[in-house]
């Protein structure tokens, strides 16, 4: 009651202005209002040990500030059952939005449909659901994928292989992005030389293993491919330590591509040629987008894609390069 008369007093006094269903602005005398931070959102982030988490957190609370909108961070650290629990919290909790990393699981997907029904705003960052309809920012994956797939179709690989996590709808987009590249230069992209690393285990948990397994499979073969397009720069990463204990050399034996230009890319040895993801935009994207529900609950759903960008570097040459 006390605080209700101070802004009462306040208001009347003309120090401070009411904005219906936005809460209290200071006029700072010459009627400009500066917004008071009366209200958090919530950003759930599966694991900020993942750059692209880390990076969108930043781009959400660069626009929060502006819009003096305080924002409490959750980390489940890669723990599942955390990321869910949060989720389910949110509608009996004090923030009045929330900005929610993808995780791409089912469970995941499932929880963000139960979130809906409870009418709480939230945007979702790095995914667009098919079946659900939720406001959402993503890259523009199958352009980066089709981008990839011509960067190594105009070095003149043929045999073009792909490696990396097959149940997450962004990397289905890059795949689908490299088989356009190829079939418009009349090539198949055969089954036979796309690997998923993650089939039948954690997606949270250490990918190295599969990722060894599946890169040497492939160069192994009669007929092995002269280059690789990763899912991610992390995949690629791992790859680089097979390939190296596998006495082959990059770009020399087989090029590699990844996806997201995390900042360990360019210090590879060589500098890993990726797909950038504008990572601290779509945070940016994905709290204006929020700050629009919180305002009018009536808002139109909105996806946004963003552009992203080929960045060239030292791990792609042409096939039979050391010749």
């Amino acid at each position: 009651m006390t605080v209700r008369r101070a802004c009462t007093l306040l208001v009347h006094e003309g120090l401070v202005e009411r904005r219906p269903g936005k809460g209290l602005y200071a006029t700072g005398g010459r009627g400009h209002g500066v917004p008071i931070a009366t209200r958090m959102i919530q950003i759930v982030a599966g694991n900020l040990r993942w750059e692209s988490s880390l990076q969108m957190s930043r781009g959400v609370q660069a626009i929060a500030k502006r819009e003096r909108i305080q924002v409490q961070l959750y980390d489940a650290h890669g723990d599942m059952e955390l990321d869910m629990a949060m989720l389910r919290q949110l509608p009996s909790g004090q923030a009045k939005g929330a900005v929610i990393v993808s995780l791409q699981t089912p469970p995941f997907c499932e929880a963000v449909y139960r979130l809906k029904t409870t009418g709480f705003p939230f945007v979702l960052a790095d995914q667009r659901l098919r079946d659900i309809e939720v406001p959402s920012i993503t890259a523009d994956n199958y352009a980066g994928g089709y981008a990839a797939g011509r960067a190594l179709l105009e070095k003149g690989h043929k045999r073009i292989a792909f490696v990396g996590d097959l149940v997450a709808a962004t990397v289905q987009d890059r795949l689908a992005g490299l088989r356009d590249a190829m079939a418009d230069a009349g090539l198949p992209m055969p089954r036979s030389l796309i690997a998923d690393v993650l089939a039948g285990k954690d997606r949270l948990g250490d990918w190295s293993a599969s990722v060894e397994e599946c890169t040497r499979d492939l160069l192994q073969r009669p007929s092995p491919p002269t280059a690789i397009f990763f899912s991610c720069d992390a995949v690629a990463r791992s790859a680089y330590r097979t390939l190296g204990a596998m006495g082959l050399s990059i770009p020399q034996d087989v090029s590699v591509i990844g996806f997201d230009d995390d900042p360990l890319a360019e210090w590879l040895p060589p500098p890993l040629t990726t797909v950038r993801q504008p990572f601290f935009a779509m945070g940016q994207a994905a709290m204006e987008l929020l700050c629009k529900r919180m305002n009018d609950s009536n808002t139109p759903v909105e996806h946004r894609v963003m552009p992203v960008k080929l960045v060239e570097r030292g791990s792609v040459a042409p096939p039979g390069a050391s010749a």
